[in-house]
């Protein structure tokens, strides 16, 4: 701690224990400079893990992390999930009144000994697509490894690690639990760096006029904006198909050159309820919308993000 008051220090900014009203634990500080102040919940992690980060009690206030590293990927989707952070190395991202810090690129310490967990373990690809099925269908919490392992498109080894590791972390049964919620913003977070980098099979521009498959017979899933129209006027457009036909492109005119607005995607997850399999366009699970509305950086997608979480997040699912 007396390292990370120091660092902060030199940028000004007096770190000091939480009032006693208002500190839950005794790690919580907080963090002034000049007549901006803000109180945070402190997580100290040799590594940072989202698994942990995710079941950090902050009660209301923002999350500080304090790490020994972060590498730029992991400091990209903890800026995503709203978590402020703070390394030995000096990479850091505060944020409170008039006060930003936003250092990044700064190499590992040398004195750090043996590598830093990475961000992986539980929001790991594979694992990625579990924790998606069973936020989009909960349902699969009560049935078989293998149906959950076919819904995910993984095997069933690694559909069985990732629920083992969820009820490590206290999440089972259900969505219907309190703080699901932070699980799904960390997943969302993390997917745009991990899961959809996987997934992307193309990227074009064109008009957003209403998507048609290549065949008949084909079903695309739109997300992102154009899935959120009486939200927000959509200028992207993200789809999901099965496999990327050379024909989807010309069928909708989109061309390769330029500046893209519309990526294509693939879809690897299976709808136990079949909801998504007929041959039509239509809207991709609402977990997947989230996501690629929360890795936008334009404030007013982000802002659309929230609405539609908020529409099918309830009250005593969110964390208290």
């Amino acid at each position: 701690m007396e390292e990370f008051r120091a660092q902060l220090a030199d940028w000004g900014i007096a770190a000091t224990p939480s009032p006693g009203d208002q500190a839950r634990h005794a790690a919580d500080l907080r963090l002034s400079r000049g007549s901006s102040a803000q109180n945070y919940s402190c997580k100290v992690m040799a590594g940072v893990r989202f698994a942990e980060v995710a079941r950090a009690d902050r009660g209301d206030l923002p999350l500080l992390v304090l790490t020994r590293y972060v590498s730029p990927r992991t400091g990209d989707s903890l800026r995503r999930a709203g978590i402020q952070y703070l390394d030995s190395a000096g990479n850091a991202w505060i944020e409170f009144g008039d006060v930003l810090i936003d250092v990044r690129g700064r190499s590992r310490p040398a004195d750090t000994d043996g590598p830093v967990q990475p961000v992986g373990n539980l929001l790991s690809t594979g694992r990625a697509q579990v924790v998606f099925v069973l936020m989009a269908w909960p349902e699969l919490w009560h049935g078989s490894r293998r149906e959950l392992a076919q819904a995910a498109g993984v095997s069933v080894g690694q559909a069985h690690n990732t629920v083992s590791m969820l009820t490590e972390l206290g999440y089972q049964d259900g969505a219907e639990l309190p703080g699901q919620a932070s699980l799904l913003d960390l997943w969302a977070a993390s997917f745009p760096v991990g899961l959809a980098r996987r997934l992307t099979l193309g990227a074009f521009r064109g008009e957003l006029d209403p998507v048609r498959g290549a065949n008949a017979q084909d079903q695309v899933l739109v997300s992102g904006e154009q899935a959120v129209e009486d939200l927000i006027r959509p200028t992207t457009l993200i789809v999901y198909v099965a496999e990327l036909d050379p024909r989807l492109p010309l069928v909708n005119r989109w061309r390769a050159d330029g500046p893209s607005n519309i990526t294509v995607r693939r879809k690897f997850w299976d709808a136990p309820d079949r909801n998504d399999e007929d041959p039509a366009v239509t809207v991709a699970p609402w977990p997947l919308v989230y996501a690629d509305l929360l890795s936008s950086d334009d404030p007013r997608v982000r802002s659309a993000a929230i609405e539609w979480k908020d529409r099918h997040v309830r009250p005593e699912q969110r964390p208290r």
